[in-house]
């Protein structure tokens, strides 16, 4: 039997690329396919979310194993593209990564290469921009409704300043300088924290500063929104698959003013409370809802069944 074979590239960071890896696997094996996740030998595995899916050494590839590369894997490209057995890529970096990593290698092989998954809409359309004959599957990111939901609010703030450090901490100055009523806010710095830790500390949070950067998706403001937390800031480009008026205060890329300035109002909003917040809350839900995990796994195994139905035991 076929086995789909998903390569995990090693990092010390939590990122969404992981996670979502971690998650395909996961569920195909829930499907009743044949599916390992490929690690380095001697590497210890992600620690920072609970999963089920299983890892095996690289090493450990066999000869008729249906590759799965992530598109910021380059020299795994270039080798899957030499192999005579069919490879997938897992594309969900941004364009601006894609172009800097592994476009080049991928248009060089198209012919080989010529089959991927995307994680997006948006995505996709510039995909098949991109390669035209390209078989292109599309399996949205999904937000867990098992994990993230909302709690207990207290009047905080969390965020997330791993993508954009210089402007999470100009943003909340200016926040306090331009806005003096917003310094009351306490705020909660989420670094090298576990799903779970992410997970708690927006359920309790009132509100989310974005600090989205070169999505592909923005996975980590979808969280937020599905935990019910009212957001603020950029939208990373990839996030305006979900983005709306209706959901939250999103701002052009870079405008560190406007940012805190749409952090006030969402701050305020928090402060009014009644209809208006829950008008506001009902809309974050309601868009979270639409990248839901059941539907993720419908449009995994529809996906999956096209590319390798002999996969499935």
């Amino acid at each position: 039997m076929s086995r789909i074979a998903y390569i995990l590239l090693n990092n010390a960071k939590a990122t969404g690329g992981q996670k979502v890896i971690l998650r395909h696997v996961e569920a195909l094996v829930d499907l009743g396919f044949n599916a390992v996740c490929l690690a380095d030998a001697g590497r210890p595995p992600p620690r920072w979310l609970e999963h089920r899916a299983p890892i095996v050494s690289s090493r450990e590839l066999a000869a008729d194993d249906i590759l799965v590369i992530p598109d910021d894997g380059t020299p795994a490209l270039g080798m899957a593209a030499q192999r005579p057995q069919r490879s997938v890529v897992l594309c969900q970096s941004s364009v601006i990564h894609l172009a800097l990593g592994g476009l080049a290698t991928l248009a060089e092989h198209a012919a080989r290469l010529s089959t991927f998954i995307s994680v997006g809409r948006r995505h996709s359309e510039i995909l098949r921009r991109l390669f035209p004959a390209a078989a292109i599957e599309t399996v949205p990111c999904f937000v867990d409704e098992r994990v993230f939901q909302p709690g207990a609010k207290q009047f905080t703030g969390a965020f997330v300043p791993r993508k954009r450090p210089e402007e999470a901490q100009a943003i909340r100055l200016l926040g306090r300088l331009l806005h003096p009523a917003t310094a009351e806010l306490g705020w909660v710095r989420l670094e090298n924290a576990t799903e779970a830790q992410v997970a708690a500390a927006f359920a309790s949070s009132s509100v989310h500063l974005s600090l989205s950067r070169r999505e592909s998706f923005g996975l980590t403001t979808l969280e937020a929104l599905a935990s019910g937390c009212v957001c603020a800031g950029f939208t990373g480009i990839g996030g305006r698959e979900y983005a709306n008026a209706d959901n939250g205060f999103w701002v052009e890329e870079e405008d560190c003013v406007a940012a805190a300035d749409a952090l006030a109002q969402a701050i305020s909003l928090v402060r009014q409370g009644g209809p208006p917040l829950r008008r506001y809350v009902d809309a974050a839900l309601a868009t979270a809802q639409e990248w839901s995990y059941a539907r993720f796994r419908q449009d995994l195994e529809a996906a999956w069944m096209r590319i390798a139905p002999e996969a499935r035991r």
